[in-house]
């Protein structure tokens, strides 16, 4: 492998969430999205039960997506103004590539826990947005109501045992991120004493 310690540490070091009002196209191409599913697949999991898989949104559908957006905030909202639609609506249409990520839990099994499948799928995140950095486009996991209702969830053959986890916005970044600070990592390790 070519890749130094430094290489990998420095991708993870560097990794932010870039928010999907502020990439543009070009997003990954078909290859690069299957890398980076590819990438989702070499997450930990348990069992190999693969308790997660991908939904990607080609923009010849981001206008049936709108659609379900509009009709899960109806579904919340009754009464939801033109001025909601509409920004309901626009969020189908912020980025470039759009994938879902769905959770598919297996609670009868014993082993791997339930725990270790929520893992597995949090890891698969986890690496689809590493895989996105290293690739040079900023990314984001989004979710919000809208993913709750089942407007939603019928629109996307979401079955009931399945979580619609989140969207991943992926383009290229027009601007410098915004980085927050992150705790110093003292901050986030006790010493067991047994």
């Amino acid at each position: 492998m070519d890749l130094s310690r430094n290489d990998v540490i420095n991708a993870i070091l560097s990794r932010h969430s870039v928010s999907p009002k502020r990439v543009v196209a070009p997003g990954p191409d078909q290859a690069q999205i299957l890398e980076l599913i590819a990438a989702a697949a070499a997450a930990p999991d348990h069992g190999k039960l693969r308790p997660w898989r991908f939904i990607n949104f080609p923009q010849i559908s981001r206008g049936a997506l709108a659609d379900v957006f509009e009709a899960a905030l109806l579904e919340r909202m009754p009464d939801a103004n033109a001025e909601a639609l509409s920004r309901a609506r626009e969020k189908a249409s912020r980025a470039p590539v759009v994938l879902g990520l769905v959770l598919r839990l297996d609670h009868q099994i014993g082993i791997p826990h339930v725990d270790d499948q929520l893992v597995s799928g949090g890891a698969a995140l986890q690496n689809v947005l590493l895989a996105s950095h290293a690739m040079g486009f900023g990314a984001r996991a989004l979710s919000g109501q809208a993913v709750r209702t089942q407007a939603f969830r019928t629109a996307l053959d979401i079955a009931d045992d399945e979580i619609f986890l989140c969207f991943i916005a992926i383009g290229t970044p027009t601007t410098a991120p915004k980085r927050n600070a992150r705790p110093a990592p003292e901050a986030l390790l006790t010493q067991w004493q047994g």
